[in-house]
């Protein structure tokens, strides 16, 4: 495809016919390599199977979203590009193609998206006065717009973004506040180089490196504190509440944001885990060590995920390991090889048997969820709260040419027990109601009259065909799911705990021990 200028695009579109002329910016190496990458992804690595004929219809079909005037179509032998309701090109689709050699012939499905691109710039000013990032954003996003809802794709700037939360980024370890007057300080991290400077939130940032920061945006300012790991900022800061100016040094480090919000009550941890980063597993150990370390030792932990939406599936496993001896976690199951495993228990119980309680809610969902499944599942805890968002899907998270990602679902999760929680969500022993005039102790010999209604529910449960939504909605309905994030979820966990054989015969609910199912695949 040749480079040409819309003007002289303009002036041929009356006789550019089925020759597919240059469009400027977006047909180069890297726009190239974007599509082809994209497509390939989605063809052999979404969970459903889907051809790249199919894929490659979405794409273009991407660009209504610059102009609702596109319409693309395809027959046996071409696609057919329609605009204001007339066909203004087709273009032939390559010979059914050996899967064997597939991977060699992944720029004919990139080459005939950039035809058809050329082709619908000269028809529409809109894509001729877009931006190249704005083009492949809308090529990407119709590339997985017929996905699941858990598909998406976040540009350069929002995939920079989800890394720093995930993985934690190279800072002093602040947010800040920038515009109009000085830079602000809105929030510290705890623990992080800006926390040990003395760093408040309020204070304003006077200059940085030497560079005067008045009026400076707060991306600007970010920008200028992060660099590379070991390096050093210098910083000149007006705290707030004082006329003084002062210089500061301060160390870059890696920054992760934190997890994990521990406090102990009467010798049981109180844990609150908010996502699940890079860091999540570590930090919840540390605080179950310290735990175990205090005066009188640990009695129990209460695991807070309500409102857990989830995050990295490894650290999922890693958090349910630390109170497990051994044995089955969950497996995930997938058509893409790559995607298939079986999680065990290898690190021991780090809290040594002490009693577990997980709250969870409407809101916890995906990896959030696996961890409270493989505990319930192998008795190790008792879930109390409301049925759980049902998110029981793995989704791959793809770097792009451009630092951009793409994501979307490439495995499903099953429970140590064998079911998927895909939709259908968990079920807890105790069902806490933010209507329900009662008390922590009334719920917990609720919860033990009722112990053989909801071990009949929870065998029902783990034997349902999601795909039921009759049977589906009927068990969701039996504690419908609810997101209040009250305290009194965490009184019954403490009124639980007080009794041995209470909690007891209600970790012990629906089944017998789960056996290794897992240990001959």
């Amino acid at each position: 495809i040749k480079c040409m200028a819309v003007g002289l695009c303009m002036l041929q579109a009356a006789c550019a016919g089925s020759q597919h002329t240059g469009v400027g910016s977006p047909d180069d190496p890297k726009t190239r390599e974007l599509i082809s990458q994209t497509i390939e992804l989605v063809a052999t690595r979404y969970i459903d199977p889907i051809s790249r004929e199919q894929i490659l219809v979405n794409t273009l079909d991407g660009l209504s979203s610059i102009d609702t005037n596109i319409r693309v179509d395809i027959t046996p032998s071409e696609l057919v590009l329609q605009y204001d309701d007339r066909v203004v090109d087709t273009i032939a689709l390559p010979a059914s193609i050996d899967d064997t050699v597939e991977a060699d012939n992944m720029q004919v499905w990139s080459e005939i998206t950039l035809d058809g691109l050329s082709s619908y710039r000269l028809h529409s000013a809109k894509l001729r006065n877009s931006a190249t990032e704005d083009i492949e954003s809308a090529l990407i996003s119709g590339a997985i717009r017929n996905l699941d809802r858990y598909s998406r794709y976040e540009g350069p700037a929002r995939a920079e973004n989800a890394r720093n939360r995930r993985d934690g980024y190279i800072g002093i370890g602040v947010r800040v506040v920038g515009g109009s007057g000085y830079p602000v300080v809105k929030l510290v991290h705890p623990e992080s180089p800006a926390a040990r400077a003395g760093l408040n939130a309020g204070d304003q940032i006077i200059a940085i490196n030497g560079m005067d920061m008045y009026g400076k945006p707060s991306r600007y300012t970010a920008d200028l504190l992060h660099g590379e790991e070991g390096s050093i900022v210098h910083m000149e800061i007006n705290a707030a509440g004082s006329t003084s100016i002062t210089p500061l040094e301060i160390l870059r480090e890696r920054v992760i944001d934190r997890t994990v919000h521990a406090e102990i009550r009467d010798n049981i941890l109180v844990a609150r885990v908010s996502s699940f980063n890079s860091a999540t597993a570590s930090a919840l150990g540390d605080s179950i060590m310290k735990a175990k370390l205090g005066t009188g030792g640990l009695r129990g932990v209460i695991l807070d995920l309500r409102g857990n939406r989830g995050g990295l599936l490894q650290q999922g496993v890693a958090v349910a390991d630390l109170f497990l001896a051994d044995g089955p976690i969950g497996e995930t199951i997938s058509r893409v090889v790559a995607a298939r495993h079986v999680f065990t228990a290898e690190t021991g119980d780090l809290t040594e048997g002490a009693p577990l309680v997980v709250l969870i809610d409407g809101r916890t969902a995906s990896s959030a969820e696996l961890v409270a499944a493989a505990l319930q599942d192998r008795h190790r805890a008792v879930l109390i709260g409301s049925t759980s968002f049902g998110k029981g899907s793995v989704q791959a998270i793809n770097d792009l040419p451009n630092r951009g990602t793409l994501t979307f679902t490439w495995s499903r999760i099953n429970a140590p027990s064998g079911y998927t929680f895909d939709r259908i969500g968990l079920f807890p022993a105790i069902c806490t109601r933010s209507d329900a005039d009662t008390t922590a102790i009334h719920q917990v010999a609720q919860a033990l009259s009722q112990r053989d209604k909801t071990a009949s529910v929870m065998m029902r449960w783990r034997r349902l065909d999601y795909q039921d939504e009759k049977s589906r909605r009927e068990l969701r309905n039996v504690c419908p799911a609810s997101s209040h994030g009250e305290t009194f979820d965490v009184d019954v966990a403490l009124e639980l705990l007080k009794n041995r054989h209470e909690y007891k015969n209600l970790a012990y609910l629906g089944q017998e021990e789960i056996a290794d199912t897992f240990a001959s695949q």
